[in-house]
């Protein structure tokens, strides 16, 4: 159980350390703060490859107890102390902030491109009913305004 505490304890801290960081990513990426996001990249990659070791390691202890990775949370009920069902409970809850933390920034991500595709589409002129509003000489088209040959 204490090699089970340590990798909670252990995988707690740098849930918490994640969590943060996708605190400050939501704020540059309001902000449009390119420089600190690919700060906050090169600061995640890091946590996101210890909290996936984490799982290995969890699941390899669980393998080990013969415990299916679903059980856990019965099994920590029956036979582990207070202290333990308590990190686990917090861990849990950290994970599920972190999961809606990404979320939410993947949601912000998703109407940056949208409000930049849109308008990109505005400068190329494609977000308007009318498409080709200027010709290429820069002259405005009227409705139903075709140019004669001559004038062409």
């Amino acid at each position: 159980m204490q090699q089970l505490a340590a990798l909670l304890e252990t995988a707690n801290h740098d849930c918490i350390a994640f969590l943060e960081l996708l605190d400050a990513e939501q704020q540059a990426l309001i902000e449009s703060n390119m420089p600190a996001l690919e700060q906050l990249l090169e600061h995640k990659a890091p946590l996101i490859k210890r909290l996936n070791q984490h799982d290995v390691q969890i699941n390899e202890w669980l393998t080990a107890q013969q415990i299916a990775t679903g059980d856990l949370s019965a099994y920590l009920a029956t036979h582990a102390d207070s202290e333990l069902q308590q990190s686990y409970q917090d861990f849990l809850g950290n994970l599920t902030q972190c999961q809606q933390a990404s979320n939410r920034n993947a949601q912000l991500v998703a109407h940056n491109q949208h409000s930049t595709r849109h308008l990109l589409d505005l400068l190329r002129n494609q977000g308007e009913s009318t498409q080709n509003v200027y010709d290429r000489q820069g002259l405005t088209r009227g409705p139903g305004g075709h140019r004669t040959i001559s004038k062409a």
